[in-house]
């Protein structure tokens, strides 16, 4: 029989939680109680229970650090946190911790209870040795299970659409379904926030969902099946015709259940989406593209709702002016090298698609994508290195983002922090075949230089080359060996007695009346009149 201790400075409380419980139908006593987390600790110690339910907040020690302390004492003990208030930090750190479960007050029994039993399967299944049958039934469960969940990931991934068309029962037969005459669709579940951007508050909401969905479905549905991918939940429903308002009742119940549970976590919000409904098992392939369009409506159309229905079409905004304007100014501004620009064509964008009406969810997700997948090309074009992964880190973390507001703040912030690094690589890079031509240019500009001679020795073509000596310079080169030579030629004209038509050939020109005016126009001042000046 499993211990539990009862930790609440509410002594009241305490009395509660044991009365609530039938707890010898669990195989579970209640050993001890405390009012305090010193007490609590004290107890743990003395009492070694397998379970302990406690208040996050008592004096002494709150609830964290009691788990701490407790985990310290015993890693094996099981605990879990009832409280009357959303603790956000409290909460994340306590899942951090490795708690079981969160219930908030007031205090549910079939909540408690269903807790307990998760936790009574998971001492089960420590202590007990699993006999040859048992093993292989067991064998033949997860078997069973992996079908169904390739079935259905089949579905979701467009593999092996022609299955599709096989009779219900056949397909039943292979993936181990149950289906029966009746509807067939899909419905999504789908959870947001950035505080899903840490594995552990997702892995946490992932396990709330998925109880939350089989305890309202299970009785309900002739069958069903969820996979879930990330923070998106995938439902393939099989029901009586007569079940349909009680599915959507049922549905809505579920989606209002996992915001409760999930208001420990701050800013999560949940959104549901019913796909069409069909007689036919084939249909659930219009079911599951309808529904996805739905999830992504609620960037315009807001989250925390059950959408169903036809969604609203496709836009064209590709086909737009504002698009292909916008193509442009990206093109140029990611050429420029300034951040800034690139940020205010992006926001320009941003302002642009919210405000134009009848815009999609469906549009701003394609958009953020295309603009993402623009900016890759673009650098890849001009040969400047950016992450290998950015286009997968950005869509894993758009997919946390449930405003389209908030999805293209996340756009701008990670192409222009992406951009911000490679532009000053491509800087560096750049700089070096400017160096490369300033050292060329004062070695041989005594001779005849051209463009194409300088570019070679840079490697790079002589267009290039002109882009990006003058941006880095503010000159062209020509203008650049000018200079270079009439410091040349300054140089002579002051520490030695050369003439001036020697000087000419010296510091690379052939016609002494050109040097002369090309000289004057430099200093001011023609050949004689500086030596007489400066020498």
């Amino acid at each position: 029989m499993l211990k539990v201790l009862i930790a609440d400075d509410e002594r009241k409380v305490c009395q509660l939680i044991q009365k609530l419980v039938d707890w010898r139908s669990l195989d579970m006593q209640v050993t001890a109680t405390a009012e305090n987390g010193i007490e609590a600790l004290e107890k743990i110690r003395e009492h070694q229970p397998d379970i302990v339910i406690t208040d996050i907040r008592m004096p002494g020690y709150d609830g964290l650090d009691l788990i701490r302390l407790g985990k310290e004492a015993d890693p094996k003990i099981e605990f879990i946190i009832i409280s009357g208030y959303r603790h956000f930090e409290y909460a994340q750190t306590a899942i951090r911790y490795g708690v079981s479960a969160y219930i908030l007050k007031p205090i549910k029994k079939e909540d408690l209870t269903g807790t307990l039993k998760k936790l009574g399967s998971k001492f089960q299944e420590r202590t007990r040795l699993l006999s040859y049958a048992e093993q292989m039934e067991q064998t033949m469960k997860t078997d069973e299970g992996t079908l169904r969940q390739t079935f259905l990931s089949d579905l979701i991934c467009r593999r092996n659409r022609e299955r599709l068309t096989c009779p219900p029962e056949e397909i039943g037969h292979k993936f181990h379904f149950s289906f029966c005459p009746g509807c067939f669709c899909i419905a999504i579940l789908k959870l947001d926030g950035r505080v899903l951007d840490d594995p552990e508050n997702l892995r946490f909401m992932a396990e709330k969902a998925r109880g939350i969905l089989k305890q309202q479905l299970e009785g309900l549905v002739h069958e069903y099946e969820i996979a879930d991918m990330g923070s998106t939940f995938c439902l393939l429903l099989n029901f009586g015709e007569d079940r349909r308002i009680d599915i959507r009742r049922q549905l809505k119940s579920c989606l209002d259940e996992i915001r409760i549970q999930g208001g420990i976590l701050e800013e999560l919000s949940a959104t549901m989406a019913l796909g069409t409904v069909s007689q036919e098992l084939a249909g659930t392939e219009a079911s599951l593209k309808s529904a996805r369009l739905w999830i992504e409506e609620r960037l315009v159309a807001g989250t925390g709702k059950l959408y169903e229905g036809e969604p609203p079409k496709k836009g064209s905004f590709p086909e737009s002016q504002m698009f292909s304007d916008f193509n442009k100014k990206m093109v140029q501004a990611l050429e420029s090298l300034e951040v800034a620009q690139v940020r205010e064509v992006m926001a320009g964008l941003k302002a642009g698609m919210l405000a134009r009406p009848g815009t999609t969810g469906h549009e701003i997700l394609q958009m953020t994508r295309e603009v993402c997948n623009l900016y890759l090309f673009s650098m890849k074009n001009y040969q400047i290195r950016t992450e290998e992964d950015l286009l997968e880190r950005f869509l894993v973390g758009a997919d946390n983002r449930a405003s389209a507001s908030e999805l293209f703040d996340y756009l701008i912030q990670t192409v222009t922090v992406s951009y911000e690094k490679a532009a000053k690589l491509k800087r560096q890079d750049e700089n070096r075949p400017v160096r490369i031509v300033k050292q060329y240019v004062a070695e041989h500009y005594r001779e005849a230089l051209t463009l194409e001679q300088v570019s070679a020795a840079a490697g790079l073509s002589p267009a290039y080359l002109s882009t990006v000596f003058k941006k880095n310079t503010g000159m062209t080169f020509l203008e650049y060996l000018s200079k270079s030579r009439m410091d040349g030629a300054k140089l002579l004209l002051k520490e030695t007695d050369r003439t001036v038509a020697d000087i000419c050939g010296a510091v690379g020109y052939n016609d002494v009346r050109y040097f002369t005016k090309t000289f004057t126009k430099y200093t001011g001042l023609k050949p004689n009149e500086y030596r007489k000046l400066y020498s």
